[in-house]
């Protein structure tokens, strides 16, 4: 996630006359006002008056970002330009509320009070009163509303008992101090109204194309009626002038909450402080949590601790409900950054006004500045660079023109020349175009010859390949025929020696040898010898008129195909 830190910062404005002073300074600053009927305010001393100028007031923002401002209303957020000085003002008063009284007469009032209530007291303790005025005095102590003095003292006075007049004094002296007292703080060091700061650091980088300054107003409001639903928001604002031009960064968010609790009527905000920091250390750390009285009796060390963990819960809601969605997390500064000189100077300046801090929008004008007659500076040193620069050109301007003439005849003369090497070139283009032009019929031709020529060879290959193949098997077959022709000399070769005994006796018919031969051709005239062979060489036999060596053959034939018909 993209890491950030926040300023978020809350402070109380009483109803003393210090508070007022205070509260309606920052209200004064909140809302803008500069029209001049509002400049002569209360809380300023004489000297104060005289020497303070609206200029003065508007150095703490560019009053041409105004429009940038926004207000929320019942209507939703609206730019703070939509009200004018006058109803600005009206909501300042509206905040401060009228002086309730000076801090002397509350006091006074409040000890009449108390003293009234302890002599009633006293009274009813020694049995001076009887029971129904008991209940009387009970019931107008237990009242928090507005109470009918003489209504009260008629029905004390229908009473029977003793120093009537003396009791009744007293109960009226109660009730008129409690009357001036109602919906009045205890106190005037009460708080009146509180102001909660909410603020990305410009240093971040995180600008409204981020988080948009309705945004941070929605975080601001919706954290105000999780923690304190009770106490109302008086005023809302966003400020988005204290930036300088084109930039998106550094809008804050300034809310006022009433000190009032609008359930109890009671001015208890303290008290909702130390609640809620001991609810969310609770939810922390359980029963082992050291949890604040809430009795509101806190040294400065616990009062601190209350501002810290009240960050701390800021820090958690806005990340959980706004920042985390968008991927960014807000966390504390390191310990180093906190303790640097530049934040122990920001935190010793906070209690005084803006423009009379050393980290405000005045400073930041006067850092621009000083980067803009940097950058100023830096320009005059080009333009002193590019001055010089232009003396030197003139100086070459004033030497060419002085040959001018000179150049303007040897212009002529290229000029001339040109042409002439234009028209040679233009020759050469043709005859290069023609040239070109042979070239690619030439290799058209060549490369139709080429295919032809690929196509001849392929053809030669595959006749070559079938020629291969023809020899092969005419190898092979005469392979074969030679098989062959070994195998029927072999085959035919007792027939060729039985025809050759044959011819043998046929020459020596009638002699003594002409039987051997007879029986050379009965033993070669075997089963060996096919059935068609077999009746050839009997057919060969009758043909020669051998009549005794045809029946001898008939008869072994005979013989022959008896055995193989078993």
């Amino acid at each position: 996630m993209r890491l950030t830190t926040l300023f978020f910062a809350f402070v109380n404005y009483a109803f003393n006359d210090k508070g007022r002073r205070a509260g309606k300074a920052t209200l004064f600053h909140s809302l803008r006002l500069t029209e001049e009927m509002a400049l002569k305010q209360k809380y300023l001393t004489k000297s104060q008056k005289l020497m303070r100028s609206k200029n003065e007031i508007e150095i703490e923002w560019d009053s041409s970002l105004s429009h940038t401002n926004l207000i929320d209303t019942p209507d939703g957020i609206v730019p703070l330009d939509n009200f004018s000085q006058e109803q600005r003002e009206q909501m300042m008063f509206e905040i401060l509320q009228p002086e309730t009284m000076k801090s002397a007469d509350a006091r006074k009032l409040g000890q009449d009070k108390a003293r009234s209530k302890n002599k009633l007291k006293e009274w009813i303790k020694a049995g001076h009163f009887c029971k129904k005025g008991i209940e009387l005095v009970d019931e107008i102590f237990s009242s928090d509303s507005l109470i009918n003095v003489h209504h009260a003292a008629y029905r004390l006075n229908l009473l029977d008992m003793k120093r009537k007049a003396q009791r009744v004094e007293q109960l009226v002296n109660y009730i008129k101090a409690h009357n001036a007292l109602l919906d009045k703080p205890n106190s005037l060091n009460s708080v009146n109204f509180e102001e909660l700061l909410f603020k990305i650091p410009i240093n971040n980088q995180i600008g409204t194309d981020i988080v948009s300054n309705e945004e941070m107003m929605h975080a601001m409001k919706s954290f105000l009626q999780r923690y304190y639903p009770d106490h109302p928001i008086k005023l809302m604002v966003l400020h988005h002038d204290e930036r300088l031009p084109g930039e998106i960064t550094g809008g804050h968010v300034h809310a006022f909450i009433s000190g009032k609790n609008a359930s109890t009527h009671q001015y208890d905000l303290r008290l909702a402080h130390i609640r809620n920091v001991n609810a969310f250390l609770f939810d922390r750390k359980g029963v082992d949590a050291e949890l604040l009285s809430e009795k509101g009796r806190l040294n400065r060390e616990q009062a601190g601790d209350v501002a810290k963990h009240m960050q701390e819960m800021f820090y958690e809601f806005v990340n959980e409900h706004f920042f985390h969605p968008k991927g960014i997390n807000a966390d504390f500064h390191p310990e180093s950054v906190r303790k640097s000189e530049k934040r122990m100077q920001m935190r010793k300046e906070a209690k005084l006004a803006k423009r009379d801090r050393s980290f405000n929008y005045h400073t930041r004008l006067l850092e621009d500045v000083d980067s803009l007659e940097n950058k100023s500076k830096s320009l005059n040193d080009k333009v002193s660079l590019q001055k010089k620069t232009v003396d030197d050109l003139e100086s070459k301007v004033v030497y060419l023109s002085e040959n001018c003439e000179t150049l303007i005849i040897k212009g002529d003369a290229l000029e001339q020349q040109c042409i002439k090497q234009e028209i040679a070139f233009q020759q050469n283009q043709r005859r290069h175009s023609k040239k070109i032009r042979l070239e690619q019929e030439v290799d058209e031709r060549l490369s139709t010859k080429r295919k032809e020529e690929k196509k001849l060879d392929a053809s030669i290959l595959l006749k070559q390949q079938k020629h291969t193949e023809l020899d092969s098997a005419i190898a092979e077959k005469q392979s074969i025929l030679d098989r062959l022709s070994v195998m029927t000399t072999q085959a035919l070769y007792p027939i060729h020696k039985m025809l050759e005994h044959m011819n043998n006796r046929l020459i020596l018919k009638g002699r003594a040898g002409a039987m051997e031969f007879m029986q050379h051709i009965i033993k070669a005239f075997s089963a060996d010898l096919p059935a068609e062979l077999r009746k050839t060489l009997i057919k060969i036999t009758n043909n020669t008129g051998d009549t005794e060596l045809e029946n001898a053959l008939t008869r072994k034939d005979s013989q022959i195909n008896d055995s193989l018909d078993m």
